[in-house]
Order: structure tokens, then C-alpha cells, then sequence
């Protein structure tokens, strides 16, 4: 058992980014441990000799840890609380913006993130929002960024802002917009890059679209589900692109991104009015939000950022999409589901151009959860954390009187929340995008999404197939090695052999997914980047060239530089007779990778931002 904590530990430390993990999070964890160690133990050692199935075994933990959490407190403990606007702490934190946005300082993306969260804890029309909104105003004019600052003008009247100083910012603005619009009038027409959006590299499949009619979902006792291709592919095709479920913004960018469409609008975003954790670019984009989700996970939402990980996120917001999916009414959700035959669930066959949204949901639905393969503790961990989530629901959204009057939809609320835990931890995908940090772009992450199809992908350490997140969130599956006839294609999970040892994927992937990977970079121990670089070839005259060369290209972030360089990594990975994992060919993959990112993934404006800024 002892081993069993120190796993889960370790698990969780290696999986989660440390600053993505709040000190409530961690103690959450400690409780649970605690909660194992001194009161489970004597139950679960009842379900393995009596050799229980996880089911049965869950059906034996759910009251046994509802009861231990009421008991001992465990809300109190974690501080689980209302989310309620706050004036008080809206000054504090427009405070903290103001000494950001000094002279001396000029940390003004620091200043707006500030600025936004004071909006989202002010209370409507009050005069914190007021001046929070003013303050936006004023970084606007700074930056240049005209429209927005006459936005934000509007806002802060509209909130009930008096006072000379406004109405003269407001006239300097429209002055240096129109100068502005003068100067570009006057000059030669330019006419920006068309982004190229990729597209299949082959016919689709007649009844779905997001995917080439080359690929098959087969599945058999080794490997489950998964995708194989009927045809060879070569290393730059385009085999699927697929819109998600069901996506949630990183902690980090929810006083950046709108939560709903997920654009980069820091400078006009506008606060939900129930919480102090979402806020939106438009009216449209909360009303939406409000209407798909958010009714649901506006009481609970600030509780889950702080107090769980992305994976509860993820599971709350997946369950309310499938309640507003039928029509917010989880009784008709549990018929639906009762009758539901998920064996003849097939996405790759579903004809995707009549289907409806609750055809949809049902390939979500029926994703694996590895429930049987798991450990008995981290089922334990799992009905901890759903039976803290269902008690937050019941009281906070209107599906508490529901489940009060039927305690069928009690129960099959507490299941649906257990089960799309599991789902979520075996399949939610990053959604990245290209983040400018001071001096270069990095490849970086944004939120967290669930794609049905795509989620038929097996996991490799050495994938012959790379995601990449488009602007509009859509994700697009790129060949990124050689695929021969009738073989299957291979995703990685977070977890390839160029950045981590193999003791390390194999943990990372025991302690999510639930299974050891016997895939050929862990059969033949794949050396990672670090070993090639140290004791390759890689590092003679020719080679070293070539790579400096391609980094500088990708570094530049010029389209056409770009695609150069990407034609010529495509034609040698297509045509080179060494064999991977040579390192050339793995350093040649990696740029390969990296220029698909540059040209295809969003690029943020935070680069425009720092010319006004103090690094």
C-alpha cells in the first residue's frame, strides 16, 4: 500500500505541470492519502479477496468514502466556498495592475491580466469595475491599440464612470485613430499573408469528412480500438482533421482568452456575472457559453480551478454539453443512455453529415475509461474526487432539487461524473499555439480538449503521427514517418522517446493510462535527443550546419522562409535511406514537427505586445 501512495504521488508531481497545481490541489491529494492509508485499506483488501470486478468494487467504495469525507470535513478542509463578486479584492487587484502599469514598471500584459480579474470580481456597475475598465482604457492608448481603448471608454461609462479624464482620453484616442487611418489610406495597399489552412491529403470518407477514406478502425485483443491505413502514406499527409467535444482554458488564460471561442482578446474581455472565473469576448460568445455549458459549471467553476486538475475540469463541462444536448433534462440524458446499445457505437462508420449533436455525444460516450485495468487507489481517487463534485452540483446548480426528487438521477449523476473522469484522463489532448517569449516563439498550450476520433489513436513513444491545433481549434493529424499498407498509426501521448528516458514514460503512462507501453521505443530503448546530440554524428560539420540553419529559419517565423525549409525536411524524411532512430532523421522529424507548428498552429499577438512593454 505504502508503495501505492508513494506512486500516486510521484505520478501526479511527473504528469502535472508544478505551477499548473494549487497548494488546495496538493492538500486534496494529501487527504486522499490520508483517507487510503488509515480508513480504506480494510475494504479494498475485502474486494480483492472476495475477487470483485472494478465495478462491483466501485458499487463498495462510493458510500464507504461518501461517508469518510462527511465526516471528516472535507470541504471545510479545502476551503470549498461560493464563488460571490468582491469589490474589496477587485481593488487589491486593480491595485496590483496600477503598480504594474507605472512608468518605471510598464509590465503591461501583467497590468491587463490584473485589470481583467478586478472586472471579474467587481460586481456589475459598481465603481471598481468602473475604474478597472478605465485603467484598460489607458494601457489601450499606450499600446496604440485604438479600437480597443474606445471599447473599453464605452464599458466604463456603461458601469457608471464620471470624470473629466475620460472624456479627454476618448478625444486623444479618436484623434491618433484618425491620423492613423489617414496614414494607412495614404499608403501603398498591403495586403496581409492568407494563412493556408491544410486540408486531406486524400478523398474523405463519404460518411465523415474529418477523416481520409484510407483509414479503417479495426480492433482486436492486443490492441483495442485503433486506426490503420489502406493505403501507404508519406510523411506530410493529412489523414484527419476533427473538431472537439468539449475544450477547457488552462488556468493561466483565463484573463486572456475568451472561454467560450478561446480567442486571444485580453484587452476587451467581459466577465460572467454568476462567477469570477470566466470571462468572454463578446455577448454572443457568453451567451452561447451560458447556453451549452456554463449554466452548469458557473457556481462550481473557480471551486474546480483552484481545488482539482484539468481533468475534473474537463468532466464537469463534458456532462453539462450532454445535459443542454437533451434539452437540460438529465432524466431524458439517463434514458437516452439506458437504451443505448454502445457496442454498435462506431464513429469512423456513423455517417457524420445527418448526424445529430446527440450522435455525436454518444462517440464521446463510449471512449474507454481502462476502468478494469486500473489500480484499486486510483479508482478510490477517482469516487473521492466525483463524490466532492457531485455534492458542489447538487447545491449549486439547479440539478440538485432534479436529483432531490429522483434519486435515480441522483445516482446516475454520480456515475456519469465517475465515468467521464475516467474518459477524460485516458483522452483529453493539449491544444497549443505558437507563444512569443520575449525574444523567440515556443510551442505552448492553451486549454485541453476531448476529440472523439482522434481518441481511436494508440499511443507510441515514436508516434508516426503529430496533432496540431489549428486557429479555430480544429486538430489536424499530420504523417510525420513513412506508413506502410495495413499498418496502424500511432499518436503519442505526451510521452515520446526524444524528450523523456524510458523509466519515465513508462511511468508517466502506468500512472494515466493504465497500461505499460511495449511500443518499438520502449522495446528497443530509443535514445532520447539529449543522448543523440551528446554521442551522434549530429554534431559534425555538415550536420551541425544543416541544423543551426533549420533553426534559425523556424526561428524567424517568415511564412515563406518557413515553407521552404518544411518542403525540404518532407522530401528527406520521405526519401532518406537511414532508418530511424538515426539521429538525423530524429533531428530532421523534430524540425519537421516544429515547422507544421510555425505555419499551422495560432500564432499569439504577444509579440506586437512587448514593442510597448519593458521585458
Amino acid at each position: 500500500m505504502e508503495e501505492a501512495i508513494a506512486a500516486f504521488h510521484e505520478g501526479m508531481d511527473t504528469f502535472y505541470e508544478p505551477q499548473s497545481v494549487t497548494c488546495t490541489a496538493k492538500n486534496k491529494r494529501v487527504l486522499f492519502a490520508k483517507m487510503y492509508d488509515t480508513f480504506l485499506k480494510p475494504s479494498i483488501l475485502q474486494a480483492k479477496l472476495n475477487n470483485l470486478s472494478a465495478k462491483e468494487t466501485i458499487e463498495l467504495l462510493i458510500p464507504i468514502i461518501g461517508e469518510w469525507i462527511r465526516k471528516n470535513s472535507v470541504r471545510e478542509q479545502l476551503n470549498l466556498r461560493n464563488d460571490l463578486k468582491d469589490n474589496t479584492k477587485a481593488a487589491q487587484l486593480r491595485s496590483e495592475g496600477n503598480k504594474m502599469f507605472h512608468p518605471n514598471v510598464k509590465r503591461y500584459i501583467e497590468a491587463i491580466k490584473l485589470y481583467n480579474e478586478s472586472i471579474a470580481f467587481s460586481e456589475k456597475g459598481s465603481t471598481e469595475r468602473a475604474l478597472a475598465y478605465a485603467n484598460r482604457s489607458n494601457i489601450c492608448l499606450k499600446m496604440q491599440r485604438f479600437e480597443e481603448c474606445l471599447k473599453n471608454i464605452r464599458l466604463a461609462r456603461e458601469s457608471n464612470y464620471s470624470g473629466e479624464k475620460l472624456n479627454q482620453r476618448e478625444k486623444e484616442v479618436k484623434n491618433a485613430l484618425a491620423k492613423a487611418r489617414n496614414k494607412n489610406a495614404s499608403s501603398s495597399k498591403f495586403s496581409p499573408d492568407v494563412v493556408e489552412e491544410p486540408e486531406l491529403s486524400y478523398p474523405a470518407k463519404e460518411n465523415a469528412p474529418q477523416v481520409a477514406n484510407c483509414l479503417e478502425l479495426r480492433k482486436n485483443e492486443e490492441y483495442g480500438r485503433h486506426v490503420v491505413t489502406t493505403r501507404k502514406l508519406k510523411v506530410g499527409d493529412v489523414v484527419m482533421i476533427e473538431r472537439p467535444f468539449v475544450t477547457v482554458l488552462k488556468d493561466s488564460f483565463r484573463y486572456v482568452r475568451c472561454d467560450f471561442c478561446h480567442g486571444e482578446r485580453p484587452f476587451t474581455l467581459i466577465p460572467c456575472e454568476g462567477c469570477t472565473a470566466a470571462m468572454y469576448c463578446s455577448e454572443e460568445c457568453l451567451s452561447k457559453a451560458y447556453n451549452n455549458y456554463h449554466r452548469y459549471d458557473c457556481g462550481i467553476l473557480r471551486d474546480l480551478y483552484e481545488d482539482f486538475e484539468e481533468v475534473s475540469l474537463i468532466d464537469i463541462r463534458m456532462i453539462a454539453i450532454a445535459i443542454t444536448t437533451f434539452d437540460n433534462n438529465p432524466e431524458a440524458l439517463k434514458d437516452h443512455l439506458d437504451a443505448l446499445d454502445e457496442s454498435n457505437v462506431n464513429g469512423f462508420t456513423m455517417d457524420w453529415n445527418k448526424a445529430t449533436q446527440q450522435d455525436i455525444f454518444n462517440t464521446v460516450h463510449v471512449l474507454t475509461t481502462n476502468q478494469e485495468r486500473r489500480h484499486s487507489m486510483f479508482v478510490a481517487m477517482f469516487i473521492f474526487n466525483a463524490t466532492i463534485l457531485h455534492t458542489l452540483i447538487l447545491e449549486r446548480t439547479e440539478l440538485g432539487p432534479v436529483c432531490e426528487a429522483n434519486p435515480a438521477t441522483n445516482k446516475f449523476l454520480l456515475d456519469l461524473i465517475l465515468r467521464y473522469m475516467q474518459i477524460v484522463n485516458c483522452n483529453r489532448k493539449l491544444l497549443s499555439f505558437n507563444a512569443y517569449k520575449v525574444n523567440e516563439y515556443v510551442a505552448e498550450s492553451f486549454a485541453v480538449g476531448c476529440y472523439p476520433l482522434i481518441s481511436m489513436l494508440n499511443h507510441s513513444c515514436a508516434p508516426n503521427v503529430k496533432r496540431i491545433t489549428l486557429p479555430d481549434g480544429r486538430c489536424a493529424v499530420f504523417v510525420i514517418r513513412p506508413v506502410l499498407e495495413g499498418s496502424q498509426l500511432f499518436d503519442s501521448y505526451e510521452a515520446g522517446h526524444t524528450l523523456h528516458e524510458r523509466e519515465m514514460r513508462q511511468s508517466m503512462l502506468s500512472f494515466t493510462y493504465s497500461f505499460r507501453c511495449t511500443c518499438e521505443a520502449c522495446t528497443f530503448n530509443y535514445p532520447t535527443l539529449k543522448v543523440l546530440l551528446e554521442g551522434s554524428d549530429v554534431i559534425n560539420s555538415e550536420n551541425k550546419t544543416k541544423h543551426l540553419y533549420y533553426n534559425r529559419m523556424l526561428s524567424s517565423h517568415e511564412d515563406k522562409k518557413v515553407r521552404k525549409i518544411m518542403a525540404e525536411l518532407r522530401s528527406f524524411l520521405n526519401e532518406t535511406p537511414k532508418l530511424y532512430p538515426e539521429s538525423e532523421v530524429c533531428f530532421r522529424q523534430v524540425e519537421f514537427v516544429r515547422s507544421l507548428q510555425v505555419l499551422y498552429n495560432q500564432t499569439s499577438e504577444n509579440a506586437e505586445y512587448w514593442k510597448h512593454c519593458k521585458p
